[in-house]
């Protein structure tokens, strides 16, 4: 991280000359990186850490601006930890950060530190903020989350604590990175989750040098990011990976090449993977001499890589570090950077235009089709006009619905329908849908928006309840709609519907097609007569039950809307630069919610008049 004192022109020296090192190019006769006071655009502090990107010329459609090598990412696969990280088990956004963390206590030793040193010190998402603070979020579905991630980050926090206390000669304290603090690890976990990007299926969510200085401007950025995920998930290369081509009739009698491997066994090794051949001795054996050498007063230090993908079998304060920062074996004649055919083996990722930019404008990227909650939860900012926004609803409110507009034995089975087909349910905002029929989407579309920042282990949990919202411009999302209709239907349909799944499979993606079409023909400024018209042309749903739905989502949008209250916790603006972004957030945020909810109330209670 950079000094205090260091001024942003000296860090984007240091950040182009890594660029250069390590084989980042983009093009500079088409874009520039530059070092700028810090600017804002509506509520979003834009280049916070005073680095942009900025379009020296007109920016055409499918231009490649930026290749940056696969090597040159922080990913668990390349960190000189991926060994232990697979002998504990860990992966994820937690093994990311740990693995993040563990560069920045190298400091200038790290081959990473030219990119490290350009970072901030944190992302200032609302987990990092004081109590104060976080009362601007009271009522909003940010709010509750960050009750939720508070708990998750510290569980995960003590899992850190076993790998410091069973690795301590691997986790050293020292350059700015304390390994039993917690603000140091929330600073830490910040930072991956608002800069982290998927790569590939081998590396996962990385940190990726250049990609995270382009910001994001909702439904409105300039550049994606294109790379080739399917890759070989032992080795991580896009092609000539032996690992991929099929067996040999000798390879089924366990000769040597059985395990395959890019170009050697050792490669394998280099990704944190074992090789049975590399590892007979100590399977057949016990001890090896090299483990013998590796006890110090009675600690056994673990096998690292180094950033080559060779084993380090030396402890981390005497190991020999190469003129770029590369920790390796005590050899002078080793290699300790990637060759060219390593870099092309291991692929690419390219940013492209796919949306024109004008000369002297800021070059935007997307961080993925998402609300303003999402986007100040996981980033740190929101936007002012986003067509992605959405307002989650409690699921005992959807349920009480049920018990108040029909009974509580059908509010009982409908709970029991909804776990049993949950895997139905999964959410999607309908400009999601539309902007991935249109652009075709490599966004985080998996990502449910109420995701926790709590760091992920890489251990299988069950799979999330359904989530249920209104969405901008202020309808209920359609799985809502659907449910709805469900849950009001008469007892002769539903008792059909709840005792045969194939019946519920059947209609539930007709009465989807049906509230889509009439919601696209409300936007579209049709009567609600017309649109049910148009909608319901195959009489799939009766009226009454259409109108019955309309004023059920009235009544959980007007539910929600007091639960959200007003504005008035955020009378008096702060005067300190960092609240007050965080007050502006906050208040963007509230108003957007706000909106969507009282557009939703009225455009239902219209509908509900009208079909009742």
């Amino acid at each position: 991280m950079p000094e205090a004192a260091r001024s942003c022109a000296e860090t984007l020296s240091v950040l182009l000359e890594w660029f250069e090192t390590n084989k980042v190019t983009y093009n500079e006769e088409a874009i520039e990186v530059v070092a700028q006071q810090q600017t804002r655009r509506r509520s979003n502090i834009v280049s916070a850490n005073g680095i942009g990107i900025v379009a020296k010329r007109d920016l055409i459609d499918e231009e490649p601006l930026v290749v940056i090598p696969k090597s040159a990412v922080i990913s668990t696969a390349s960190s000189a930890l991926a060994n232990i990280f697979e002998d504990e088990e860990l992966g994820g956004s937690l093994a990311l950060c740990i693995a993040v963390m563990y560069e920045l206590a190298q400091g200038i030793e790290s081959p990473w530190y030219g990119y490290l040193q350009s970072l901030p010190k944190r992302a200032d998402i609302p987990l990092l903020w004081d109590i104060d603070s976080r009362k601007w979020l009271a009522g909003t579905d940010v709010g509750k989350w960050v009750e939720r991630d508070e708990q998750s980050v510290r569980e995960d926090f003590k899992v850190l604590q076993k790998l410091v206390v069973d690795y301590p000669a691997v986790f050293v304290s020292q350059n700015g990175i304390d390994w039993n603090h917690f603000g140091c690890f929330l600073d830490v976990a910040s930072l991956v989750s608002s800069r982290a990007f998927m790569v590939d299926e081998f590396r996962g969510n990385s940190m990726v040098p250049f990609a995270d200085i382009f910001n994001h401007l909702t439904a409105g950025a300039n550049v994606h990011i294109e790379s080739e995920e399917n890759v070989c998930v032992l080795c991580g290369n896009e092609y000539g990976c032996e690992h991929m081509e099929p067996l040999d009739d000798g390879d089924l009698d366990g000769g040597d090449e059985r395990h395959g491997g890019c170009e050697s066994h050792s490669d394998c090794e280099g990704h944190g993977q074992s090789d049975a051949d590399s590892w007979a001795d100590e399977e057949e054996g016990g001890e090896t001499e090299d483990e013998e050498e590796e006890e110090s007063d009675g600690e056994e230090i673990p096998i690292l890589i180094d950033y080559s993908g060779n084993p380090i079998l030396a402890a981390p304060d005497k190991m020999d570090i190469d003129d770029t920062g590369s920790a390796y074996k005590e050899d002078e004649n080793d290699e300790a950077s990637l060759t060219d055919e390593e870099d092309l083996m291991s692929g690419t990722l390219d940013m492209v235009v796919y949306q024109t930019c004008k000369a002297g404008s800021e070059v935007f990227n997307t961080y993925g089709d998402h609300g303003s909650a999402y986007l100040l939860h996981r980033y740190g900012f929101c936007d002012k006009d986003n067509i992605f926004d959405s307002v989650v609803l409690d699921t005992d409110d959807v349920m009480q619905a049920f018990s108040v507009a029909v009974s509580e034995k059908r509010a009982e089975d409908m709970a029991l329908l909804l776990s049993q087909s949950a895997g139905m349910f999964e959410q999607r905002h309908r400009a999601q849908q539309e902007s991935s029929e249109n652009e075709g989407d490599d966004s985080d579309e998996d990502e449910s928006e109420d995701e926790e920042i709590g760091l992920e282990d890489g251990v299988e949990t069950e799979a999330k309840p359904p989530v249920f919202s209104i969405d901008a411009p202020g309808h209920p999302d359609l799985n809502l709609a659907t449910l709805l209709v469900l849950g009001l239907a008469e007892d002769s349909v539903f008792t059909q519907i709840a005792e045969s799944p194939s019946v519920l499979r059947h209609f539930f993606p007709i009465i989807r097609r049906f509230w889509a079409a009439f919601q696209d023909k409300l936007d579209a400024g049709a009567s609600v007569s017309a649109a049910m018209r148009v909608a319901n042309k195959d009489k799939v749903v009766k009226q009454s039950t259409v109108g019955m739905v309309c004023r059920a989502t009235q009544l959980l949008a007007e539910k929600r809307l007091a639960q959200l209250g007003d504005n008035s916790l955020l009378k008096n603006k702060p005067t300190d630069p960092t609240l007050r972004a965080r007050w502006e957030s906050a208040k963007q945020m509230r108003t957007n919610e706000a909106a969507v909810l009282q557009q939703c109330i009225k455009r239902y209670k219209k509908a509900a008049s009208k079909l009742l």
